[in-house]
């Protein structure tokens, strides 16, 4: 004759079978205190683990400064490319714009782009179309990037 298999637990929440290992070594109280800690312990682990989830990256940034030169024109580049005079793949935009004196400007860019620059070529007689080399700053992201003209 085959014995039915007696359940784990029984309605009353009493525990059939071998007494665990914890309540033979009498730590009895173990086994009423980790079903109310279990909640908590759960809360820390997802908590702990949100934590360390990683941040998408921020913008790169360049503090472009001019010290030297008087009220000043500037075209800057946000690109990937790696040629600042292209215009295709991983060209991003374009900003002119004047610079006076010991003035500051902050331009940021996206993860994985750069900012190339240029300026007069003949500050203070500026002749339309006649640009310096170009200057080019790699940004990392988060990160402040200081340059001058």
């Amino acid at each position: 004759m085959i014995r039915p298999r007696q359940p784990l637990y029984s309605v009353t929440g009493y525990r059939y079978g071998p007494e665990p290992a914890f309540k033979l070594l009498g730590f009895d109280a173990l086994d009423r205190e980790s079903n109310a800690l279990r909640p908590r312990l759960l809360l820390i682990v997802l908590l702990c683990a949100g934590s360390c989830a990683p941040e998408a990256p921020g913008p790169g940034r360049l503090m472009l400064s001019n010290p030297d030169f008087p009220l000043i024109n500037v075209e800057a580049v946000i690109t990937a490319n790696p040629d600042c005079e292209a215009r295709d793949g991983g060209y991003i935009s374009t900003l002119e714009f004047t610079m006076p004196n010991n003035a500051t400007k902050f331009i940021d860019a996206p993860p994985g782009a750069d900012v190339c620059w240029r300026r007069d070529r003949n500050p203070g007689r500026a002749s339309p179309g006649r640009w310096s080399r170009w200057d080019r700053a790699y940004l990392v992201p988060g990160k402040l990037i200081d340059a001058t003209l």
